[in-house]
């Protein structure tokens, strides 16, 4: 934010001053800083160290004919600035006429800055400058004192300056009483005072670039100080701008960050934030619309997901509803959809690192939200000068919503979600190095699945089915900036719950406690290098009670029946899993245009019934090149390792000798910006997978006996593919971007198998998204996807066990078979309404709306003569209201 005031000119036999205000909304980088390279979503890739200063000013001429009219008029400039501080461009974004344009575009064309800086370095930005024309009298010349001077009057008139609907202070607003030619600005609270007005009523004028000019009037009456509070209409409200922005340093080949505040109306995604990440490439569209994270054709349980730096057990409510964070307390997410850099680890896919914010530091306020699904709160304030607290809760309520569905619909089954999340974060500032938070969140969902009748073609078909998941985790974490060590730790406490009950046999009743402790240290030795490293721990205790099959169908094999299962009855085993990591990295810039960024990274991993730990090494490197202001080159090689998960190390159904699975991730591509509004990513990447985990119908030995195997590191595949985003930056009124992937991902299961498509395989993933700004407070927004049906396997026969009295099918060639394409359009359109100190937002968010329904999966009769598709929701529209203060 840049804000400065100056008031210049004189003409005639009256005074005027031509206030003028430079004030950048958004500053924008011209180009990427020349260390950094351009960014992947096509805004800065740094923060901005240092605003522009104006160290010469022109005076532009009042216009003559608008000096005769006593006109007055505001021109808002887009003013290109050099990494020099010169100015190379200056557009009218919004012309005033009456000569003020031409005056004010001549004017600022001769002004020098002090130069912007990125991170330290000088670079070249963009800004918006409103060049306020003010008319007004001379003021009436004081009576000098007894000493010769004029006597200081008493201040008569004060008040604050506030945005309208936010109540956020407004800072550098200039007041005027223009009949009077008194002005003054306002401070850091939003405070401004004037002296000695007269008595009587007078004409107010408040301007801010970004903000409506606000006028009214005020009396001031003799011996009394009249006080007012003016709220300012922002020129667009919407608290949403910019869709997709890059991280500010670049330590990796390709990395996303979607700002938390700007994205929640993208449709489709019912306001939550963290959903829009499935709309960015190399995500595969999963079943159901459904919360699993697939990313560059692995597994969702292959990649990893962060809050802060520390992992958290899922990202999304049962069914992808919603996530389990609030996104209103979130500022951001990172997506690295590979050759993520060494601070990151026990993954081969890809990583989400959702970073939280810091509770208010200003005021109260707060968002309450409520739609057909669920019901929202957030609240925050400063509670001392340098503590501040958040507290938001969410509970859905879709189990009564659904339960008044008509049988017909639910086609004899009843489903009743419910889940609910709930966080509280407390935030020291201790000084200016040293901040200290504490964080809690939890979350708890439920789902039950009630048979009110048997199929009449499976009278097998019967019971209940019940499945419950949750967490809790205490956090505390201490940050230290020095001037130039940085230090990031955060130590976490949490416990969960896993339940599965269906129907007939099976189950699991897993309870868990576990502990992370994640410090991250970086210093730059000078401008050329920096040095970072850390340590990263986690342990995990936890107790299982199952009846659990030996032979679970795995990715690529199909369903066996239960009543052909063998199961084993697991009884409170008790186990411990712990995961010891060390990694370090350095970032070179040889040259102002290169970064290289070569890392490496320890693992360990210690399970209960292992007979030795297992530890990997994973060396990676990173490099950027800027070729010019325009283009950059991107690319990275390194090695990933995935530690066995669910159930997979259990000496009872796996196998606890299971070595890290392995990645060897390559990609190369390139950036183009041609203008800081337009950005444009193509990458493509090569994955080589080994020691996949698979089924094993060997024998080995153990404690002196042969025992199945039943889990081996057999497996092995491929991913490639290449990635397109383009994104059109957010002008005063619309945003959107355009991410299409192109890729493949095969396995082959043994040595000597033949290869096959994996589960989720989708060739193509197209998706658009789009949102534009009404006036009258309305926006209409747009997301169109279309995606590859995923491979199935198909029944190519069966035979009926007389025994258990059912059929068991044949299958054909593994995923020999797709379903048919996905494609669906989502729409929704808001409306808001700004009052003085709230504001009140109401949305529908029609999910499908030309009601096509998904092909998610095949379902057979019971003899398996029969078969047919069985579909995804229909059109779902959700209204909601949200108000915020």
């Amino acid at each position: 934010m840049i804000e400065s005031i100056t008031r210049v000119g004189e003409w005639g036999r009256r005074r005027f001053a031509l206030l003028v205000l430079l004030l950048a909304p958004a500053v924008v980088l011209a180009q990427g800083a020349p260390d950094a390279g351009p960014a992947d979503a096509g805004a800065a890739t740094g923060v901005l160290t240092r605003a522009p200063e104006l160290k010469r000013q022109v005076e532009a001429p009042y216009p003559p004919e608008a000096l005769r009219q006593q006109l007055s008029g505001t021109v808002v400039l887009q003013v290109d600035i050099s990494d020099t501080g010169a100015v190379t461009d200056v557009q009218v974004v919004e012309p005033a006429g009456n000569g003020f344009d031409e005056a004010a575009v001549a004017a600022v064309r001769q002004f020098e800055f002090e130069p912007a800086e990125v991170d330290g370095v000088p670079a070249p930005v963009r800004i918006t400058y409103a060049y306020q024309f003010v008319w007004r009298e001379e003021p009436v010349a004081e009576a000098p004192g007894a000493d010769g001077g004029v006597p200081e009057a008493p201040v008569n008139f004060s008040g604050l300056a506030l945005e309208r609907g936010t109540r956020k202070p407004l800072v550098g607003a200039e007041v005027a009483l223009p009949s009077l030619g008194l002005s003054a600005t306002t401070d850091g609270e939003g405070r401004f005072s004037l002296r000695g007005v007269p008595e009587g009523t007078h004409e107010v004028l408040v301007v801010l670039a970004g903000y409506q000019r606000f006028e009214t009037k005020e009396t001031v009456a003799e011996g009394e100080e009249t006080r007012a509070t003016y709220y300012v209409q922002k020129r667009i409200f919407s608290p949403f701008e910019t869709v997709v922005r890059s991280e500010r340093e670049r330590k990796e080949v390709t990395r996303t960050t979607l700002q938390v505040a700007e994205v929640q109306r993208v449709p489709g995604t019912q306001g939550d934030t963290l959903k829009v990440v499935q709309n960015l490439p190399g995500i595969a569209r999963p079943a159901f619309n459904g919360g699993d994270i697939v990313i560059r054709g692995t597994g969702p349980q292959q990649s990893g997901v962060y809050l802060d730096g520390v992992r958290i057990p899922l990202l999304y409510h049962f069914g992808g509803l919603n996530s389990v964070y609030n996104s209103d307390l979130l500022e951001s997410l990172d997506y690295l959809p590979g050759n993520f850099p060494a601070a990151y680890g026990n993954a081969i896919g890809g990583i989400i690192d959702v970073k939280s914010r810091a509770p208010r530091t200003d005021r109260f306020g707060g968002t309450a939200s409520v739609s057909l699904i669920e019901a929202n709160m957030v609240l925050e304030a400063p509670v001392a000068k340098d503590v501040s607290v958040a507290v938001a809760g969410r509970r859905s309520y879709i189990d009564g919503v659904l339960g008044l569905a008509p049988e017909e619909v639910t086609d004899g089954f009843r489903v009743a979600p419910r889940y609910y999340d709930a966080q509280a974060r407390v935030e020291w500032r201790a000084s200016s190095r040293h901040t200290l938070d504490f964080l809690t969140l939890t979350s708890d969902d439920q789902l039950g699945l009630v048979f009110e009748r048997p199929s009449d073609d499976d009278p097998t078909a019967s019971g209940d089915f019940r499945l419950r998941t949750g967490f809790t985790q205490l956090r505390l974490r201490h940050r230290y900036r020095g001037e130039k060590l940085r230090l990031d730790t955060i130590g976490m406490y949490g416990w969960g719950i896993v339940l599965v009950n269906p129907p007939g046999v099976g189950g699991i009743d897993l309870r868990y406690r576990e502990g992370t402790l994640r410090t991250t240290a970086e210093y730059p030795l000078s401008d050329a290098v920096t040095l970072a490293g850390g340590l990263d721990i986690s342990a995990q205790r936890a107790q299982l009670t199952s009846e659990t099959s030996t032979t679970i169908s795995r990715e690529g094999q199909p369903e066996l029946p239960d009543a052909v299962r063998e199961y084993t009855r697991i009884q409170s085993k008790r186990a411990t899993q712990y995961y010891p990591a060390t990694w370090v990295e350095a970032r070179l810039k040889p040259l102002p245009e290169l970064l290289v960024v070569p890392g490496l990274r320890s693992e360990s991993y210690v399970y209960t019934d292992q007979a030795d730990p297992r530890r990997v090494f994973s060396p990676r490197l990173a490099a950027r090149y800027a070729l010019n202001e325009q283009w950059t080159l991107k690319g990275g090689t390194g090695l990933y390792h995935v530690f066995p998960t669910q159930g997979e190390p259990i000496l009872e159904v796996g196998n606890p000798e299971l070595l890290a699975e392995r990645s060897l991730q390559s990609s190369l591509g390139a950036e183009w910006k041609p203008s800081p509004e337009w950005f444009v990513s193509a990458e493509g990447f090569y994955n080589r997978l080994s020691r996949l985990v698979v089924t094993s119908s060997r024998t080995v030995e153990r404690g002196g006996q042969l025992v199945p195997e039943r889990l081996a590191n057999d497996g092995r595949g491929t991913v490639y593919g290449a990635e397109l985003l383009v994104r059109r930056a957010l002008t005063d009124r619309l945003f959107g971007w355009l991410a299409y992937t192109v890729s493949r991902s095969e396995r082959v299961d043994r040595p000597g198998a033949a290869s096959r498509l994996f589960d989720n395989d989708q060739t193509h993933v197209l998706t658009l998204v789009g949102s534009y700004k009404l006036p009258g407070g309305w926006e209409l927004g747009a997301r169109f996807r279309y995606a590859s049906g995923n491979p199935t396997t198909p029944v190519v026969g069966s035979v009926r066990d007389d025994l258990a009295d059912i059929y068991v099918p044949f299958y054909g060639a593994v995923n020999s078979e797709r379903l048919p394409a996905f494609h669906q359009l989502d729409v929704r359109v808001d409306k808001t309404w700004v009052y003085e100190r709230w504001s009140l937002n109401l949305f529908l968010d029609l999910t499908n709306a030309y009601n096509r329904a998904a092909f998610e999966g095949v379902t057979y009769s019971y003899n398996y003569s029969q078969r047919e598709y069985f579909r995804g929701l229909p059109i779902l529209p959700v209204l909601g209201v949200k108000g915020s203060f």
